[in-house]
């Protein structure tokens, strides 16, 4: 049988790595990167220098302004965009075969340039401070937010800031440290997939020559403190008036790391306890038995960087019927972790499992986010072929093993929305 990774290239240099593969779709270039620098990168009170960073690397650079960089890629049918993560900054683009080369280069123009023109910086962080301003009454990430503060300690990256924090934070935000901050931005901890309608050989080349352009950047991200924060239930609830319903988060830390072995059996219990689509253990109940909720999903949270994370179960429900809701969601939680792990489930949850990871490699995008993550987690690229090997040898013993890792008796509980 075809190795996947057998039609894939790959170029490393110094922290870098770039992969190039063919598609069958047309016309069409996919990319996906990021190099090293995100918020979990600054000082705690400098997290949204990193956002208003990605916000204006398109905004103007030393030769040109935002219109001409964003004209010349609008005239070709190209696009790109720039976000920031917790210890990266990404970007995304599209472009026809014939414009990989222009793309390329003002991605690394954007990077390397990016002039944070003053009245820029002004108009973006108004822009953002009327997005954390409606955050405010969001009322998922504002239980999200309340349970990161309560199963981790204060020093750990996954501990997030209040919105109004951000909002202090972005207003101090000056384009001094705009600058300071780009110069983390570089070719040394860069990841780039470019997938789609290529010569993969040639992409390579340009790639090469663009980003090499860059400065060496950080090449290494600093080393993740374990939480210390002992795990204890806890309930807290977070009033937003004149909400039609209320967003809950359960859920614990845990002692483990994509690196793991147990991170992928604890990936496929989560999925079996609320996974995508209608066939998981608390869609089963709560949704459709119940009708208590349109929505409840689980999934590891926290993990990306290779820092330990948390088992975390959202869901939705309606404030006349909140107490009642969480009650039983608590208690589906519990029959699971005690009855629900059987051979049958795993198996076709596997099944579940395979079939979208070979639908998810079949497109540019997917493909490309793919390539990405195993850059990202510094992977071998067989793993994009050794995953599905992983999945379909797991044992029931490993999900129990994984699934011991989570602490039952001291989930947190936090909700947000309007309570009667």
């Amino acid at each position: 049988m075809a190795r996947i990774s057998d039609n894939i290239l790959e170029k490393a240099w110094e922290g870098a790595r770039v992969f190039a593969s063919r598609t069958g779709v047309k016309d069409l270039v996919y990319v996906e990167g990021s190099v090293l620098g995100g918020w979990n990168m600054l000082p705690r009170r400098k997290g949204e220098v990193s956002v208003l960073a990605a916000e204006l690397l398109d905004a103007g650079t030393k030769n040109k302004n935002k219109n001409v960089i964003r004209e010349t890629l609008a005239a070709r049918g190209a696009s790109l965009s720039f976000s920031s993560g917790d210890e990266r900054t990404y970007f995304r683009g599209s472009c026809l075969p014939e414009d990989l080369n222009q793309l390329l280069s003002v991605i690394v123009e954007c990077l390397g340039e990016a002039a944070f023109p003053v009245a820029e910086v002004k108009s973006a962080k108004e822009r953002i401070h009327g997005e954390l301003l409606e955050e405010k009454s969001d009322t998922r990430v504002q239980a999200a937010i309340t349970l990161s503060r309560s199963i981790y300690d204060e020093n750990h990256v996954n501990y997030e800031e209040t919105t109004d924090e951000r909002i202090r934070d972005l207003g101090k935000a000056e384009r001094t440290d705009l600058v300071s901050f780009k110069k983390v931005l570089g070719q040394g901890g860069l990841v780039l997939a470019i997938v789609g309608d290529i010569e993969p050989e040639r992409a390579l080349s340009t790639a090469v020559k663009y980003f090499k352009k860059l400065p060496a950047g950080t090449k290494e991200a600093p080393e993740k403190e374990l939480n210390a924060k002992k795990q204890e239930s806890k309930t807290q609830l977070v009033t937003i008036t004149d909400k039609s319903n209320i967003d809950v988060f359960i859920g614990a830390s845990v002692p483990l790391t994509y690196n793991d072995p147990l991170y992928l059996p604890f990936i496929v219990a989560t999925e079996l306890l609320g996974g995508r689509g209608f066939t998981s253990h608390l869609m089963t109940t709560l949704r459709e038995r119940d009708g208590l909720t349109y929505g409840v999903y689980s999934r590891p949270t926290g993990f990306t960087g290779g820092s330990d994370g948390a088992f975390a179960v959202w869901a939705t429900f309606s404030p006349a019927k909140y107490a009642h809701s969480v009650a039983m969601l608590r208690k589906e939680i519990a029959i699971f972790f005690k009855s629900g792990i059987t051979k049958e489930g795993l198996q076709h949850r596997k099944e579940e499992m395979t079939g979208l990871y070979a639908v998810g490699l079949s497109t540019t995008r997917g493909l490309a986010a793919a390539l990405h993550q195993i850059g990202r987690r510094h992977r071998e690229l067989s793993y994009i072929d050794e995953y599905l090997t992983l999945l379909n040898a797991l044992k029931l013993e490993e999900l129990f093993a994984a699934s011991a890792l989570i602490p039952l008796d001291k989930l947190s509980l936090a909700a947000a929305g309007t309570f009667e």
